[in-house]
C-alpha cells in the first residue's frame, strides 16, 4: 500500500494536481472503492468512497470505456456529468483513468486541478497520467501476485499532498500567512525584519535568510528611499497604517502597507502598477 500511495503523490507532483485519488476494483459488488486519497479531507471525499461501475461518472466511465476523462472547467463538469455538478458547483478541473496491467483493470484514478488549471490538458500532462496510470496497474498487479493486493472494502488511507510532504514543518501561523494573497512580514519594535513568507521573499527577489535579522532598507539598497523611510517613520510615530509603491529594479512596482503597533509593523506587500504621479504618505 505505501508504495502505492507514494507512486500517487509523486503523480500529483509530477502533473501540479492538488488532489489525487486510487480507486481499487470490487468484483463482486461491481464497484470501485476509494483506497487512497490526497488532498482533500475525508468528509469532503465520502459520497465518492464508492462508485458504481454502472454509475455515470468520470472513474466509472474511464473504466468502462478504458479511456481518459478530462473535464477542463465547471462547464465541462455540467455538460457531462450534471449531477456531479450540483454537487460540487466549484471551479475545478478533473481527469479520471483506467488503472490497467495489460488486459486486467485493476481500478481507477482521479486527478484535480484549481480552477487556474488551462481548460485544455497538455500533452506532457496526458503522457505522464498515462504514465503514472501504468505504473500503478504493475504495482497493483505484483501486489496481487505477492498476496499483497489492499482490499477494496478496507479503509481509505489518507496521504498528505506532495506540498505537505516535501516542505519544511510549519507553524499553524506561518502556515495562515502563507495562504494570504500577496507577501507578508514582520518587523520588530526595532525595525529588524523577524519574520517573513515565502511568497514576500520571492516577491522581494531575494532569500528569506539574507532578510531576516535585518532592517528592510539595509537588506534591500532600492527600498533605501525616502518615501519608504518616511512611511516607516509615519507608522512608528502616528500607529496608523501607511501605504506606498516603490520600484523594484529593473521595472517592478511593488505596494507596501504598514500595520503598527507598541511591538513591531506587520507588512503587506503585492505587485502594483506604476504610480500616476508623486508618491506620498498616506495615513
Amino acid at each position: 500500500m505505501e508504495a502505492l500511495e507514494r507512486t500517487v503523490v509523486q503523480g500529483m507532483r509530477d502533473t501540479g494536481a492538488n488532489v489525487g485519488g486510487l480507486y481499487l476494483l470490487s468484483e463482486e459488488e461491481r464497484a470501485l472503492r476509494l483506497v487512497v486519497l490526497s488532498g482533500v479531507p475525508w468528509d469532503v471525499a465520502l459520497p465518492w468512497a464508492r462508485v458504481g461501475l454502472s454509475y455515470h461518472s468520470p472513474v466509472a466511465d474511464a473504466l468502462r470505456d478504458r479511456r481518459l476523462v478530462w473535464l477542463g472547467g465547471p462547464e465541462e463538469v455540467a455538460r457531462h456529468y450534471p449531477q456531479l455538478a450540483v454537487v460540487l458547483p466549484y471551479p475545478f478541473s478533473l481527469a479520471a483513468s483506467a488503472v490497467t496491467a495489460g488486459d486486467t483493470v485493476w481500478g481507477g484514478l482521479v486527478l484535480q486541478w484549481p480552477g487556474s488549471h488551462p481548460k485544455e490538458l497538455s500533452r506532457a500532462e496526458r503522457a505522464t497520467i498515462d504514465a503514472l496510470s501504468g505504473r500503478l496497474g504493475e504495482l497493483m498487479r505484483a501486489a496481487h501476485h505477492g498476496g499483497r493486493l489492499p482490499s477494496a472494502d478496507g479503509t481509505t488511507r489518507l496521504t498528505p499532498p506532495p506540498d505537505v510532504l516535501t516542505g519544511p514543518p510549519r507553524e499553524p501561523a506561518d502556515a495562515f500567512a502563507e495562504r494570504l494573497p500577496g507577501g507578508c512580514c514582520s518587523l520588530n519594535a526595532d525595525g529588524r525584519i523577524v519574520f517573513v513568507t515565502d511568497t514576500a521573499a520571492r516577491l522581494l527577489g531575494t532569500a528569506r535568510s539574507r532578510l531576516l535579522g535585518h532592517r528592510p532598507w539595509e537588506a534591500l539598497p532600492w527600498l533605501n528611499t525616502p518615501v519608504a523611510q518616511d512611511n516607516y517613520r509615519a507608522a512608528v510615530y502616528s500607529r496608523r497604517p501607511t501605504s506606498f509603491t516603490v520600484l523594484h529594479p529593473p521595472g517592478r512596482w511593488l505596494s507596501f502597507r504598514l500595520y503598527p503597533d507598541g511591538t513591531g509593523i506587520s507588512v503587506r506587500i503585492a505587485p502594483a502598477v506604476a504610480p500616476g504621479g508623486p508618491q506620498r504618505c498616506t495615513t
